[in-house]
């Protein structure tokens, strides 16, 4: 079988000719696709393979997301993609990014380490009714494309110091070790 794509509810097959496989399911002797994904068939068996399934948050998942506000001692983190491009069935908008959890030591205020429009990588700590909370603590975690408070231009690294690549306004941030090196496109 000539391996093609179809999309959730396409008729694929029967059952008097072929198994229900995987991302796929039987009703009336006949057999849908219930995803999207290229169909495959193995030993008589009909499964519809996806090539980026997407996959619910969990405690663990490494996050790319945007800072867009910050109310002391929080910052309200919109969620974009997983690391690796993962794609979520579920958004729930923002995650919530505690001052306890940005980096190892006190943080005294949010502000001093995340600026509104920063674009962070977090881990997803703890799921609790339905609210995501991230932490930054480790080395790879962190702003990993920050802008200028004063003049929203980008900000680049020199010497361990983050500068506006328009006027040179000095800032700092928790960044990520790979700061202005991730692959994004946001």
């Amino acid at each position: 079988m000539e391996k093609k794509f179809v999309a959730p509810g396409d008729l694929i097959g029967t059952e008097e000719e072929y198994l229900a496989g995987a991302g796929t399911y039987s009703e009336n002797e006949k057999i849908y696709a219930a995803v999207g994904g290229k169909l495959e068939e193995k030993a008589r068996k009909l499964s519809v393979v996806q090539e980026k399934p997407l996959h619910a948050f969990g405690k663990g998942d490494i996050i790319i997301g945007t800072v867009e506000n910050v109310v002391e001692p929080i910052a309200l983190v919109r969620i974009h993609f997983g690391s690796g491009n993962a794609r979520f069935g579920h958004n729930p908008g923002y995650a919530v990014l505690h001052a306890s959890m940005i980096k190892k030591g006190y943080v005294k205020n949010v502000r001093d380490e995340y600026k509104i429009g920063d674009i962070i990588r977090a881990k997803i700590v703890d799921i609790r009714e339905g609210e995501l909370r991230l932490a930054t603590d480790s080395d790879e975690l962190g702003a990993i494309k920050a802008y200028c408070a004063k003049n929203r231009s980008p900000m680049k690294l020199e010497s361990g110091i983050l500068k506006s690549e328009v006027d040179g306004w000095k800032d700092s941030r928790k960044i990520a070790k790979d700061y202005r090196k991730a692959d994004i496109n946001l």
